[in-house]
């Protein structure tokens, strides 16, 4: 579960725990990861595996998202994940009004983290011949005509929307089921 420490993705993690998921938590705050997962276990106890991963998306490259996360789940069955991490930036505005950081940050939070998490559990999920992936996207893609001081977001969301159903188009028959789900205001 990418975004796990606050929200939807600190909810999504219990729940897995709950149904008796052993669980890989990624996010970019060390504190708040230890924080979570000493949460869980105190609910859960220590029937649920709870590996954590500091990995801010916001900096580092996509291949090195990548290989970080191949190495971090070696010799585990990554059999659900959740991309959940996302960044509406750090305040409304237009986009003339927006640095090259801050363009940079959402983008890379948004598409990279999504796209490169996913390739990185991908070949595990192709040789068990199952998995899913449940890509955390936005209503603001949906039901919203326009997001206006927020384009960006509304734009990477689509991204995340048209990359989900495109990739489960690709892997049905390997037997991974991949989806977006566009939650509103949060």
């Amino acid at each position: 579960v990418t975004g796990c420490t606050d929200g939807i993705g600190k909810a999504l993690a219990f729940e897995l725990a709950s149904k008796g998921l052993n669980l890989v938590l990624v996010s970019r705050n060390p504190q708040k990861l230890k924080s979570t997962s000493d949460e869980i276990r105190g609910k859960f106890g220590e029937k649920t595996q709870i590996k954590i991963i500091a990995l801010d998306f916001e900096k580092v490259s996509g291949e090195d998202i990548e290989g970080q996360i191949r190495r971090e789940i070696e010799g585990l069955d990554v059999g659900v994940l959740i991309n959940n991490a996302g960044s509406p930036g750090r305040r409304l505005r237009c986009l003339h009004e927006h640095g090259g950081e801050d363009i940079d940050s959402i983008l890379n939070v948004n598409i990279g983290g999504v796209c490169w998490v996913t390739k990185a559990v991908l070949p595990g999920m192709l040789r068990r011949k199952k998995g899913a992936i449940v890509n955390i996207g936005s209503a603001s893609t949906t039901f919203l005509h326009s997001f206006p001081f927020n384009s960006l977001y509304a734009a990477t969301k689509a991204y995340v929307t048209a990359f989900s159903r495109s990739l489960n188009v690709e892997y049905k028959e390997h037997g991974i089921d991949i989806q977006c789900q566009g939650p509103s205001f949060v």
